[in-house]
């Protein structure tokens, strides 16, 4: 149906009364100011030339202009911080000229973004200045985008004017936290594996993070001297020679002709601390006569020198050991060759002498203080192009690969056994996924054989000549990792998919009926179809998100994205529960696999996203919900762990929790796992409560994510507490504050003992508080 008025209005009258006319406030800027000083912004991905302002004729304000040639979406947005539970009115006026819609109901506007309005107003055609009222409750919002729109409720082309903006209070809700908590009302027991962390081969996460190894491309994928080589020599790249035998590994080499000067090989940028001893080797082989071969570590006022012995045949590992004269962030290995004849070089290797097994004991103490009971392994987006058996066996011959899911450099130096050893080192478990993009339905079962195979099979007798006779016996697996997803490779619409999980699962389990299988799930049509065509091949599935910064602005906006997008996650399920009876009766829990915010800047390589202390709220107020959700969460795993979008951060010499790595470690530690019944109004807090397993302790959380402090009333059923307790709290100065290395203690985690009136406990603002009472 086409319109056949220029204006569409659709309206719901509501009648409040208004009970704070001072609060009636200017949210355009005024007349001859920047809109944008003033905080308006523009959608970055529209075409900027749409955008433009003019002096208003009616009042002393800019007008916004927003006009289109073509059928697309602008928006003019400011960012509004407001009260929660509070009704507000929002009014302007509007001037169209000439608009269009793609669709029955598209056109232009105002827009409120996520609130949910009591009136709306969308406009077509040519309209003169006509006012809008647009009434809302915020809900548990503290902030709402207004928008002046060009393609509301669709694309739209044509001219619109947007004048006079103002926002008034209408009522609001005096909040006074309470909650009355039944401790014999007992939910399902929240599952360890909620604590569960995320470690894939992408940026700073596995190289440059908890890996000790501090040479960039050791194996030479790129030729010294070239553009993206870290190696630098004493010659021209040109004559520099390539070894196209592959004698020793899959990779062409550098080959060095020798000469009386000598050959030198160096690599920069590396840093070292005074005192300490640095471990490597040099992998090369030789013809000819070597006069004498040295490798040293140089740094700005010093060096440290060791003879190279080459004497041997065919490819030597030659060891070495270096001091550290100073602490240095630009100190540079050199390897230096003199004699006749060539030389070719496979490998180099630096390591901090008191690397453990190859990993970073700095990294490995922060590990081991978010005493995660799971880690998931290697991906992520990763996986889907990850052939696991280039990781196996010597690690100075494993292949170094150009991977495409993020555009890097795999060197394959930590593979299946080195991440069996970080488990072991850890005391925790191993999830694994595999490649059910590019890979195949043989390659799955490879993997589960070669993990959990005995040694009279064949991939079972490839481990124990690597070094582990006994099985690793890994229960948990991934089947594949986010198919639903163009970016993925291998993608393929869920028709196709389905078939190709099955094959896959069926493959694996008949390696080992014994092991768990986590399905890919995705909301919608494509959970659907898994749970319709996979629901025998599955044991577990999965789900992921990512929360932004996409919003208005607010510490409580920000904050409640975690907990929401958890709640409908869960609810999402029960949906598929109770449509699909067979999914009904077999109750299969939901593995979380990725979770997190992910935005803003990235400071620590790629990904390397700072956190602040509002994302620490949220992930607190992410655990509060899967004790709300323990019936249909299996598993969480925190996405991810070092660096990249992680819980800890590093330099090459440093280490430190985030605000969001604090939380895991203080509510693995301290909160509960068995949860209890709460009900009340505990708004604007987030209130969860469990006990632990032999019930001799109570664990309320709340988290605080407004400017203020609130008393929380808590009334507890036929339960008298001691008159003491004890508070564990994460906190800042604000909510914008940070850790890094220049301070590392801005977020920390504190503790105190509490006087407990019976009554009430007073809640800091910005803060994440687990308050403990013993049972008597």
């Amino acid at each position: 149906m086409r319109y056949l008025a220029p204006i569409l209005v659709v309206l719901i009258s509501i009648t409040l009364s208004c009970k704070d006319k001072d609060n009636l406030r200017l949210l355009s800027a005024e007349k001859g100011a920047s809109v944008l000083d003033n905080g308006w912004e523009k959608e970055h991905w529209s075409r900027q030339e749409n955008y433009a302002t003019v002096p208003s004729e009616n009042n002393n304000t800019e007008v916004l202009v927003l006009e289109a040639d073509t059928l697309s979406r602008s928006r003019w947005y400011k960012k509004v911080n407001i009260k929660p539970y509070t009704t507000y009115k929002v009014t302007g006026y509007v001037k169209t000229e000439g608009v269009e819609g793609d669709r029955d109901g598209a056109g232009a506007g105002i827009g409120l973004e996520r609130m949910e309005v009591g009136q709306d107003t969308i406009f077509v055609g040519d309209n003169d200045w006509t006012l809008v009222e647009l009434v809302f409750n915020s809900k548990g919002e503290d902030s709402f985008m207004l928008e002046g729109l060009l393609g509301k409720r669709g694309l739209a082309k044509g001219k619109v004017y947007f004048d006079n903006f103002q926002l008034e209070e209408l009522d609001s809700k005096e909040l006074n936290p309470m909650v009355t908590i039944d401790l014999s009302k007992k939910k399902e027991p929240m599952s360890p594996y909620i604590y569960g962390q995320f470690i894939e081969h992408m940026g700073k996460g596995i190289y440059g993070g908890i890996w000790a190894e501090m040479l960039q491309d050791r194996k030479f994928y790129y030729h010294p001297g070239t553009k993206k080589s870290p190696w630098k020599a004493n010659v021209d790249t040109l004559d520099i020679q390539k070894d196209t035998s592959h004698s020793f590994a899959e990779l062409d080499l550098p080959r060095f002709s020798l000469n009386s000067d000598g050959i030198l090989l160096f690599q920069d940028s590396l840093a070292t601390i005074k005192g300490k001893k640095y471990e490597g080797r040099v992998v090369l082989s030789h013809s000819g006569s070597i006069s004498s071969a040295s490798v040293g570590l140089i740094t700005e006022n010093g060096s440290s020198e060791q003879s190279l012995d080459i004497s041997g045949s065919g490819y030597q590992k030659i060891p070495f050991v270096l001091d550290s004269e100073e602490n240095s962030s630009n100190a540079r290995l050199e390897i230096k060759i003199v004699g006749s004849g060539t030389v070719t070089i496979a490998a180099v290797s630096l390591m901090p002498e008191d690397n453990v097994e190859g990993f970073r004991p700095d990294v490995l103490a922060l590990l081991k203080e978010l005493n995660s009971p799971i880690y998931r392994w290697p991906g992520g987006n990763f996986v889907s192009g990850y052939d696991w058996k280039d990781g196996i066996g010597d690690p100075d011959r494993r292949p170094t690969k150009y991977e495409r899911a993020w555009n890097g450099l795999e060197y394959n130096d930590v593979g299946v056994h080195e991440f069996m050893d970080l488990c072991r080192l850890l005391g925790a478990e191993a999830n694994v996924a595999v490649n059910t993009g590019l890979g195949t339905a043989e390659l799955a079962a490879d993997e589960v054989e070669y993990f959990n195979g005995d040694r009279s099979t064949k991939m079972g007798k490839w481990r124990a000549e690597n070094g582990h006779p006994e099985p690793y016996g890994v229960k948990l697996w991934a089947v594949g990792n986010e198919m639903f997803g163009d970016w993925q490779l291998g993608h393929m619409p869920v028709e196709d998919y389905v078939v190709k999980h099955n094959k896959v699962a069926e493959a694996m389990w008949a390696v080992d009926p014994s092991i768990d299988l986590i399905a890919v799930g995705f909301p919608g049509e494509w959970n659907d179809m898994m749970y319709e065509h996979t629901l025998d091949n599955m044991t577990y599935i999965s789900e992921h998100f990512y929360r932004q910064d996409w919003h208005a602005g607010g510490l409580l906006t920000h904050v409640k994205q975690i907990p929401g997008a958890i709640r409908e996650i869960a609810d999402e399920h029960r949906r598929c529960r109770e449509e699909m009876p067979k999914v009904g009766e077999k109750k299969v829990k939901i593995a979380l696999d990725e979770w997190n915010y992910w935005y803003g800047p990235h400071v620590y390589g790629l990904l390397g996203t700072r956190y602040f202390l509002r994302d620490a709220l949220g992930i607190a107020a992410g655990i509060n919900e899967f004790s709300r959700q323990s019936d249909m969460f299996y598993m969480a795993n925190y996405a991810q762990t070092v660096n990249v979008i992680g819980a800890i951060k590093t330099t090459k010499t440093d280490s430190w929790l985030e605000g969001t790595g604090l939380v895991l470690k203080l509510y693995r530690k301290e909160f509960g796992t068995q949860p209890v019944a709460i009900e009340g109004a505990p708004e604007p807090l987030d209130v969860a409560v469990t006990t632990d397993e032999e019930g001799a302790l109570v664990t309320v959380s709340v988290i605080n994510a407004t400017h203020q402090e609130y008393p929380l009333v808590l009334n507890f059923e036929d339960i008298e507490l001691p008159e003491s307790g004890r508070r564990y709290f994460i906190s800042g100065a604000d909510d914008m504050v940070f850790n890094d290395e220049s301070d590392k203690n801005r977020i920390t985690i504190q503790e105190e003992n509490i006087a407990w009136d019976g009554h009430s406990l007073i809640v800091p603002k910005e803060s994440a508080n687990i308050y403990t009472f013993k049972l008597k």
